[in-house]
């Protein structure tokens, strides 16, 4: 048997390498693509690659300028939270109450205002609003004041006070021998989180 398939006629030999050829062709037409395909998907993981150590350089780079922002913002975040009127001197981390809030307000207008030569002649009734943990809480007063320059100096330090007033309205006329007006401040309280950021 094995005698018979060494001797091949020159005929059933040309066949035979016809089919191998043509097996040849075949195997190359369905290789070829998906090694090129294989080659590309390669090429694309490797271009991945470059780009996310790129991009790792970059942050490891750039780690000193975040950490930076950071403190930046924090000093930022301090001096805003240093602004606002806190809780209830019994419950900490709470929201004041509007009349706890309206009352510390009256108090500090009262005292920037004594201190700038203006006289508080009435107060209204606080209104207020509250919406996500945000307190506001806005307040009209009526005053007297005998010397018209001592206004500006009086709105200079409700802009600076800290906690700070904001100056929401304000009206003055002039009587005879005195100026009288009106100003309503708003000042801002909020619940205070716990810092769950870490370092």
């Amino acid at each position: 048997m094995l005698s018979g398939l060494r001797s091949l006629t020159p005929r059933e030999k040309n066949i035979l390498r016809l089919a191998l050829v043509l097996a040849l062709i075949i195997a190359l037409s369905n290789g070829l693509p998906v090694v090129r395909d294989v080659y590309s998907e390669r090429a694309q993981a490797i271009e991945s690659l470059r780009l996310e150590i790129d991009r790792e350089q970059r942050l490891l780079n750039d780690t000193d300028l975040w950490q930076q922002r950071r403190q930046e913002i924090d000093q930022q975040l301090q001096n805003l939270e240093a602004r606002l009127f806190t809780g209830n001197a019994n419950t900490t981390g709470s929201l004041p109450t509007v009349p706890v809030l309206a009352a510390n307000i009256q108090r500090l207008v009262r005292q920037i205002a004594q201190d700038t030569g203006i006289t508080i002649t009435s107060t209204s009734l606080a209104e207020s609003m509250e919406a996500d943990g945000w307190l506001l809480v806005e307040q009209t007063l009526a005053f007297n004041l005998d010397n018209q320059s001592n206004t500006l100096d009086f709105l200079a330090r409700l802009d600076a006070s800290e906690p700070w007033l904001a100056v929401n309205y304000f009206s003055m006329s002039r009587g005879r021998n005195m100026f009288s007006g009106e100003i309503t401040v708003v000042g801002f309280s909020r619940e205070t989180q716990p810092n769950t950021a870490g370092d």
